[in-house]
């Protein structure tokens, strides 16, 4: 070997040279791709890990406070750093829960007197820090905690109505249960009370305007008030009875009355953000309780049951913004719930006759009272609103009349609960792929075989390279027209577009008739090429002259306007037309370079046997062109399921799940492509789209292997039947 190498010429040397570095860079680029590929997902696992991470708690040091009388509410600043509560005499105290400025936790920093020996508090759901407080008089004030920006200003008590006590009931009657919510516009609160001569009063109060109250009698005792937080609601229970009062303006109307069933007593707690309570049973039960809507009226109905973690005297708490509540028995057991799952997000053994608790506002810190003093932890939960359930499984969300799949991650009302299922996007993916490969397979192959096999040479060489130089067409351009000119056209001659397929079938085959019986043996062959585009023209033209005449016909209306709700313009017709029309250059291209390459002795062995050309076409070429063929498929539903602007541009972008020809969709790459610059970072939101972005990932991955195996194995196969003897 050594010996011929030397004996070589110099120029095979330097070919042989060239080929092998050739041949390490390209294995070197190989190697590079994959390690890409690995890099990209790893990147990917990174972003989304965080979301299934479980939940977790952790203690801080335990502190002693100075207190002269018990508790009535406690709470604490977003930073965590300053904790607040306020006591039966009606004064609101600051305390440091960190150690700054040569000043240990738990020591008092300011006080201020709200209200002489309030009777009765109520927090405002689904508002920071915001309470009322009323004296035995009935007599109320409404007070916020402000934390200070800076660390050397105090905290304080703002009173937004005044430090004067209002009058709520002019009787002057003692008050027994007491509500609160913010409303608009800023700086206005609903107020709702129960006297001690059973009438039920509601008032709405503002800095700068007359105080408006209604009232109602009741006919039994009233163990709980609740207002939701958008103000629209007031729930009331009686034993075993909860009434839900309609709140317009100032005035209150019954609207149902529902009997809860289970083991009284009972208590209820209100969700932050609409109007859904968690009713709390005295044998440990807990259902959440939403409106929903049947037989064209709303009614409350028992939804979602947890795992029982409650018994009688626990304490029942939520947190200010997110739907996720808390059980805290006697003994110290504490549980997390979110309300997409019944089972508990965390469970953990707290000191035990804790007496009071409340969250941190964004739900990453808990504080307790006990008889020693207070106990911080802190809580990692930063992704409550995302579970496998929710993303793979139908959920029941409030205002929704059944379970169902929902991708919803923004939403202008207040009571906004974020939906991520992927199974909408996912579903969307696949229809608007499946469409466009049945507008673009039979064109392209159909195209690729007759020029592949029929065509003249002269003919092919300017036909094939005009429909490549389609495929260079930027999709962008190809969503565009599809969305501004090829949407209102579809809707305008539905029936014709829906019956074009059916039409140019039959004028095809007409006219291949026609030529086979008259005119191939007199013209030149690719001349029937040249006289069947003149039909279809005319074939179009014809349809989309008669169909809206027959539209107006056949249902009285044009067939868009028939089918009312059921058609949506920018439909998966739409995107089916304009992905397929960016789908056949390439799968025309990759199946006419598949059935040319067939060797031409197979063809004309298979034609000296007496098969016709079609039976050579059917059983000899398209056989041994298959893997090709099946590359050309495989590489064009890669592009339709990562395609983004057509998608994007040309469907409407409904994530819903609807098979029909007539709806919308939207994709996965489109879908990240359309959220990802609103998504905050290291949002709930914006994990999910990295999710989905690794699923398309995972899929194309195990598409692309699954379908180049088959490649593989359609290859050996053909090949070998074409060397046996």
């Amino acid at each position: 070997m050594v010996q011929t190498t030397a004996n070589q010429h110099p120029r095979d040397r330097l070919r042989a040279r060239v080929d092998r570095g050739v041949q390490a860079a390209v294995t070197v680029s190989g190697l590079l791709v994959l390690m890409t590929l690995m890099l990209i997902f790893v990147y990917l696992l990174y972003a989304v890990l965080p979301l299934f991470k479980p939940a977790s708690i952790e203690a801080a040091p335990p502190m002693a406070i100075e207190r002269s009388a018990p508790t009535l509410a406690l709470g604490m600043d977003v930073q965590q750093r300053v904790g607040y509560r306020i006591d039966t005499q009606g004064a609101g105290q600051f305390y440091a829960l960190t150690s700054a400025d040569n000043r240990p936790a738990g020591t008092s920093i300011a006080q201020q007197r709200l209200l002489k020996a309030p009777a009765l508090l109520a927090q405002a759901v689904g508002a920071r820090d915001t309470f009322a407080l009323a004296g035995a008089d009935g007599r109320f004030i409404i007070t916020q905690a402000e934390f200070a920006a800076t660390q050397q200003a105090l905290p304080r008590w703002a009173l937004p109505l005044g430090a004067r006590p209002q009058v709520l009931d002019r009787r002057g009657r003692a008050l027994t249960l007491l509500a609160l919510t913010p409303v608009r516009p800023a700086g206005q609160f609903l107020l709702a009370a129960v006297t001690d001569d059973r009438r039920l009063l509601l008032g709405r109060f503002g800095p700068e305007q007359a105080a408006r109250v209604s009232e109602l009698p009741l006919d039994a005792a009233a163990q709980q008030l609740i207002i939701t937080p958008d103000g629209r609601q007031l729930y009331l229970l009686s034993g075993d009875r909860l009434a839900r009062y309609q709140i317009e303006g100032d005035r209150l109307q019954l609207s149902e009355t529902r009997r809860l069933g289970g083991q009284g007593p009972y208590r209820i707690s209100a969700l932050p953000g609409g109007s859904a309570l968690i009713v709390h049973a005295a044998d440990g039960q807990l259902r959440e309780w939403f409106d929903v809507e049947k037989n064209q009226r709303w009614q409350l109905t028992p939804v979602q049951r947890f795992q029982p973690h409650a018994v009688p005297h626990s304490l029942l708490l939520s947190e200010p913004y997110r739907r996720v509540f808390a059980t805290l028995q006697p003994d110290g057991a504490f549980a997390l719930f979110s309300t997409l799952q019944a089972s508990p997000l965390l469970s953990a053994q707290l000191p035990a006759g804790v007496q009071h608790a409340a969250f941190a506002p964004r739900g990453d810190g808990l504080l307790l009272e006990t008889a020693q003093g207070w106990q911080r932890y802190a809580l990692d939960n930063a992704y409550p609103d995302v579970t496998w359930r929710s993303l793979w499984q139908r959920m029941w969300y409030e205002n929704y009349p059944q379970p169902a799949f929902v991708w919803q991650s923004t939403s202008g009302e207040d009571s906004y609960q974020a939906k991520f299922s992927l199974i909408p996007v996912i579903f969307g993916t696949f229809k608007a792929a499946a469409y466009a490969m049945l507008f673009a397979v039979p064109l392209a192959l159909a195209g690729a075989v007759y020029t592949a096999y029929f065509m003249s040479a002269a003919l092919r060489r300017v036909i094939k390279p005009a429909i490549e130089v389609m495929g260079a067409l930027p999709t962008v351009v190809i969503g565009l027209v599809a969305g501004i000119w090829l949407a209102p056209v579809i809707e305008q001659h539905l029936l014709a577009v829906l019956a074009l397929p059916l039409l140019l079938a039959a004028a095809v085959l007409l006219c291949g008739a026609a030529w086979h019986r008259w005119g191939a043996r007199r013209l030149a062959p690719g001349i029937d090429l040249l006289l069947l585009l003149p039909v279809v023209a005319l074939t179009v033209w014809v349809a989309f002259a008669v169909g809206p005449w027959l539209e107006l016909s056949l249902f009285d209306a044009p067939l868009h306007v028939w089918l009312g709700d059921d058609f949506d313009q920018r439909n998966a017709l739409v995107v089916g037309v304009a992905m397929g029309f960016a789908l056949v250059p390439i799968i025309f291209s990759l199946a006419e370079d598949a059935l040319f390459s067939v060797p031409a002795t197979l063809s004309q062995g298979s034609l000296a046997l007496g098969a016709t050309q079609w039976q050579t076409v059917a059983r000899v070429v398209l056989p041994s062109a298959s893997a090709g063929i099946f590359s050309a498929l495989m590489i064009g539903f890669g592009r339709a399921v990562g395609e983004t602007m057509i998608v994007l541009m040309a469907t409407g972008n409904t994530p819903i799940v609807d098979g029909s020809l007539f709806q919308g969709l939207r994709a996965l790459a489109a879908n990240i492509a359309i959220e990802m610059p609103e998504a905050v970072s290291g949002s709930s939101h914006y994990r999910v789209l990295f999710l989905t972005a690794l699923v398309l990932f995972i899929f194309t991955f195990i598409f692309n292997t699954l379908a180049e195996a088959i490649r593989l194995r359609l290859r050996e196969r053909y090949t070998l039947n074409q060397e046996a003897p």
